[in-house]
């Protein structure tokens, strides 16, 4: 029993001293999400995908950078949109064990030909996106996960929408 005691002891003291753990500063995480595009309006349905780059500059803190393209029909006008975003930012992942959730803040910018909403007259726009995601990484260098973003755009506060779906990534880090 003291054995037993005695080694409890230890590791919880190994626990304490703080040993560093940098499992994903230096890495590179490269990746698709393909995603529903969702408007607070129900006539408005679409899909798409992004492509993103992210470079943990810290253990669980990474800069971002992504570019995606979006389709959606407005079903009452029968209208189709195209709307082409591209973003930068910083994501935290808070675990590194195989289950990683993540929030992450974006600036992005917005291009479309259509001209339904205010923003889009001008073809373009910007944004600030708020991300949340859980991704899977039991497997060597590859992480499988779902996210949902809501994306506040600036200019038309009606014209804010949300993007939820899959993400697939290579890591260049292994856990």
């Amino acid at each position: 029993m003291t054995r037993i005691v005695s080694i409890l002891v230890f590791m919880i003291a190994f626990a304490c001293v703080g040993v560093n753990a940098w499992a994903l500063e230096g890495d590179w995480e490269a990746g698709g999400a393909p995603a529903a595009f969702l408007l607070p309006t129900r006539d408005i349905y679409g899909a798409g995908a992004e492509l993103y780059a992210r470079y943990a500059v810290l253990d669980g803190l990474s800069v971002s950078f992504g570019a995606g393209f979006y389709g959606a029909r407005q079903t009452v006008i029968k209208q189709s949109m195209g709307l082409y975003t591209l973003r930068a930012g910083i994501f935290y992942a808070f675990d590194v064990l195989q289950w990683v959730p993540g929030v992450g803040l974006n600036i992005s910018a917005l291009f479309s030909e259509n001209e339904l909403w205010k923003w889009h007259r001008d073809g373009h726009g910007m944004g600030v996106d708020f991300d949340v995601y859980v991704q899977y990484r039991g497997i060597r260098n590859v992480g499988i996960g779902i996210f949902f973003s809501y994306h506040l755009v600036f200019a038309d506060m009606k014209s804010n929408y949300m993007t939820t779906g899959f993400m697939f990534s290579w890591n260049s880090g292994m856990f």
